[in-house]
This record gives structure tokens, sequence and C-alpha cells, in this order.
């Protein structure tokens, strides 16, 4: 079987599926309308049969035009099963999934976090976390979860089975997303708006280190080998855009390489030796990562395209 990926795509308003060495779009499952309500992130269910998309609204953030539905996409099937509706709570974005098999989904407007039955396709609890939310990570066992407030300076953590907040790790100031080392023992964190990566010693649940970067983070990556930080940043006043490969152990630089589109998700490949990068072009950048290159790029079928996942073998 070919490695296959699943990336949603505001211009299309679809879950795509990518075959990035054939360079090309298997399958495309539309989860939204045009200009209205676009899909933002992705979690997989628990079986890898379903795909979990937050329909965000109209923008990326800020002012916008909030939506308030889950799309629930059938993997095998490739046809959207329906959309969940979360009445009353609006702006859904982050996704991640508990140990228990619940879909965890920010709600920025409402300022909590719901818990999705993925059998039921219903909320079946909600937290209130006191501030706006929008980003979501989970540690490696998936029994400790945590949230990123955008410019509020703190991150929440969050018990899943008893649904409670359990700690607050402060921040210099806000962040944008968040991820956690395959070992669970840090969580790296982008700056709201500085070329910085913050680190979090999640023992000590307080802020351990802060690094350089070149520029500023959207979606920090720890590969899944652990030898690797992938800080995909971008500095917005002059429309430039970097990839920046940090050496896991040290976080000294790797490799900067820039490119000529804003940078996303980032995903390593399953043979350890390459990246994905969804780029808001409309494209996927295929990137070799010990020549620090870019070696292609895939067409995605619309621009601004945000997650990427690996989509699960159907068998």
């Amino acid at each position: 079987m070919p490695e296959l990926l699943l990336c949603t795509v505001k211009g299309s308003v679809s879950l795509a599926t990518i075959d990035p060495a054939a360079g090309r779009i298997v399958e495309r499952v539309t989860v939204g309308e045009p200009d209205i309500a676009k899909p933002h992130e992705i979690a997989l269910s628990a079986d890898g049969r379903r795909a979990f998309v937050s329909i965000y609204g109209t923008a990326d953030y800020g002012r916008n035009a909030s939506d308030n539905r889950i799309a629930v996409v059938d993997l095998a099937g490739n046809r959207l099963i329906c959309h969940i509706d979360l009445g009353l709570y609006r702006a859904p974005h982050g996704l991640t999934r508990d140990a228990s098999g619940q879909i965890w989904v920010t709600i920025e407007e409402s300022q909590c976090i719901l818990a999705i039955d993925p059998g039921r396709l219903e909320i079946a609890r909600t937290v209130w976390m006191e501030a706006p939310v929008h980003f979501a990570a989970a540690d490696p066992d998936r029994k400790r979860l945590f949230f990123a407030h955008k410019q509020y300076p703190f991150i929440t953590e969050v018990d899943p089975e008893a649904a409670r907040i359990t700690a607050r790790i402060g921040l210099p100031v806000g962040a944008q997303a968040i991820s956690v080392s395959p070992d669970g023992a840090l969580l790296y964190v982008g700056d709201f708006h500085r070329p910085l990566l913050h680190v979090v010693d999640l023992e000590a649940r307080a802020l351990a280190r802060t690094v350089p970067l070149t520029g500023v983070p959207g979606w920090p990556y720890p590969t899944p080998d652990g030898m690797r930080v992938i800080a995909t940043t971008w500095i917005e006043a002059a429309a430039r855009g970097f990839i920046e490969v940090l050496d896991a152990a040290t976080l000294a630089p790797r490799h900067v390489i820039e490119i000529d589109a804003e940078p996303f998700h980032s995903l390593a490949a399953e043979d350890g030796r390459h990246l994905y990068v969804v780029l808001g072009t409309g494209h996927l950048a295929v990137v070799d990562l010990e020549a620090g290159t870019v070696l292609s790029r895939v067409d995605v079928g619309g621009d601004m395209p945000e997650a990427v996942v690996r989509r699960p073998d159907p068998a």
C-alpha cells in the first residue's frame, strides 16, 4: 500500500486524500461550504475508520463568522456521514483524542472544550476553560490533554477522564500551536507573535527553555523518532516562509529552508527520511530531512490547506 495522507483544504472546503509519491489527489470529500464553512483540523477515531473535521467558519482566525459543526467522514467509503451540530457552541477548531477514544474539540467563542462520543456522534461532556481556546494536543498515552489559548499567556492541562482542569502553565505571552514530545516529557509551544519556540517541562509544569527561530512559529512538530523538532514559521510583513529543522537534543538548527508560501502542519513520512508540509499556496511540500531541501510539491486541490495526518490503512 502506498503511504496516503489526509489534508484539510479550505479553498475546496474538503478533506483530501493525497498520494505524495504519485503526486496526486486520490479522493476528495466535501465537508463545508465555499467561503462560509471552512475545514481546519482533523482527528481520527481510535479504529481509524472515521475522520472528524472541525468546521471553524469563514476565517483562519480572528474576525470569523463562526460555524458550529464537526464533519464526520467515513474513510473506507470516502463519504460524508454527517455534521455533528454543536448548537450554541461556536467556532470549533483544535481536535485531539483521549485514551477512551472520545474526540475533544476546542470551542473558541464559548471558551470551552467538548468531548464528542464517537459512537453516538454527540456531545458527551463540557469543560469551561475561562478563556478562548484554539489549539489541542495529547500526551503519548492520551491521558493528559493540553490546550493553547492564542493571545492568552498560559497553557491549560486537562484530565480527560475526570473532565477537569489540572494545571495552568504560564507563558511569557500567548501561544500558537502546541505538541508533545514522543516520550511525553516536553511540550513544544510556538510563541504567539515572536520568532521563538518555548519548551515546557511537563513534569515540572513550567517553562524550561526558549530558543530563537527565523520566523514566527505556527505548528511545532517533534518527529516520532525523537531526533528532530520541526517549526513551520512565517514572517508576515515580508511574506517569507520557513521550514526550520532543529536537533531535538540541543534545539540547534540543522536546516532553515526558505519557501515562497506560508507553511502550516508538518508530518514525518513513514520512512523517517522525508517530511510533508502543507503550504498556503495549495500544495504539499515533500522535504528531504537530511539534505534540507524541498524535493517536490503536490497540488492538494485548493489554497490554504491546514492540517495533515497519515490516512490509516483501510484493512
